[in-house]
């Protein structure tokens, strides 16, 4: 693979995140302006998880069929499609549609990129775990520059917001289709041709039976819960700064900006520390303890400034999860199933967002601080699947030993 062609989709990957956070920051301003009820904020983005989690699998499947870089292109215009609704929307209905259609294609971009990755970085694992953490880094980084610049734009106008993000979305489909190497020589080819049942999102999730390992179960169930605490701690957050503090989305971005500098450092240290000299399957661990540790900070009305001190630390450490769990799942895979497994991945994480954000929507109108709430409970349940997971590691790597 040529490494600069591999760069030039890094690059664009990251323009890429950062377009996809341009109207996370303004969309609690577009709620209040647009008198719209308060649980949008959850309602909405669990709406477009729910598309998510349905399509992210067969998206995954598709990248088998077609070359990747043409997947990235129909879901870039797709996604930027379903923002123009929602940037329009003034009622709630229009709001969650133009969100549900543009979760169909926004998990197809993040399932082709990894599918993208793996591809290309051959059978070496070290290779691949090392480019999963930079597409992890990109996106976390680059998602929380986007937060910023909307948050900068949202001060002109939600309009201005939404428009650059769906120009921006529209040029890295563009770009990729350009710059990025065709993969169909990198990966298996299916043994039969795509059919109508393979369209239908409910068949692509029944067929993980065929690459499912008690392992990779674990892996998914992990993933799942602890997006639930992810999104809804994040999405509680952004509209709490707003309704409780009356803080403009500027502060949004300020703090996303603080995040990804930190959230920088901390991948480049620490997650490579955990991937080069220690066993991940083992040391995942810390990290959802970590963010358990973190969440029971918010849990008792704390002081402003302490709030949002845990937050911007908790959000850092939080992602440092993303690249081994990534890793984790594809090493449950082959040249064969790696598409899919991917696909099947990105749902789950898909699948805990939509409650974690639906969830944090529907009860902060009972209470502010209950989102926090749920969210320190699904850590700790992750965890508890932590330890369930490296408990059957250790049998099964004691297994192989003997």
């Amino acid at each position: 693979m040529d490494r600069k062609k591999f760069l030039l989709f890094f690059i664009i990957a990251f323009i890429f995140n950062m377009a996809a956070s341009f109207a996370h920051p303004v969309t609690p301003t577009l709620i209040v302006e647009r008198n719209l009820d308060s649980s949008m904020f959850g309602v909405a983005l669990a709406a477009m998880m729910t598309m998510y989690f349905l399509f992210s699998p067969l998206w995954g499947r598709l990248c088998g069929y077609l070359p990747t870089k043409k997947i990235l292109m129909i879901c870039c215009v797709g996604y930027a499609a379903g923002q123009i609704i929602f940037g329009l929307a003034h009622s709630e209905a229009s709001v969650v549609g133009g969100r549900m259609f543009a979760g169909i294609f926004a998990g197809g971009v993040y399932t082709a990129m990894a599918n993208y990755v793996v591809n290309l970085s051959g059978t070496d694992g070290g290779n691949r775990g090392q480019n999963l953490v930079i597409l992890t880094t990109i996106q976390s980084v680059g998602s929380a520059c986007g937060f910023f610049t909307g948050g900068m734009l949202g001060i002109i106008s939600v309009e201005t917001a939404f428009l650059s993000q769906v120009g921006v979305l529209l040029m890295c489909g563009l770009l990729w289709t350009v710059f990025c190497t065709d993969d169909t020589p990198y990966k298996a080819k299916p043994d039969t041709a795509l059919r109508i049942q393979d369209v239908n999102p409910f068949s692509a999730i029944l067929s993980a039976k065929q690459f499912m390992t008690p392992l990779l179960a674990l892996v998914c169930v992990i993933t799942a819960v602890s997006a639930i605490g992810q999104n809804s701690y994040e999405q509680c957050f952004n509209y709490y700064i707003k309704d409780q503090y009356g803080m403009t989305s500027a502060y949004n971005g300020i703090f996303k900006a603080v995040i990804a500098l930190l959230t920088l450092f901390l991948n480049s240290t620490v997650s490579l520390y955990l991937q080069r000299k220690t066993d991940i399957n083992q040391t995942f661990l810390y990290i959802l303890v970590t963010c358990c540790v973190l969440i029971s900070l918010v849990l008792f009305d704390p002081p402003q400034f302490l709030f949002i001190a845990v937050y911007i630390v908790y959000s850092s450490v939080m992602v440092l999860r993303l690249p081994l769990l990534q890793m984790m799942a594809a090493a449950q895979s082959d040249s064969s199933t790696s598409n899919a497994v991917m696909g099947f991945y990105q749902s789950m994480n898909s699948l805990g967002g939509i409650f974690g954000a639906l969830f944090a929507g529907l009860i902060y109108a009972r209470g502010a601080q209950l989102p926090f709430i749920l969210a320190f409970a699904a850590f700790v349940l992750s965890a508890c699947a932590g330890f369930l997971y490296r408990k059957e590691y250790r049998k099964t790597a004691s297994g192989q030993t003997d």
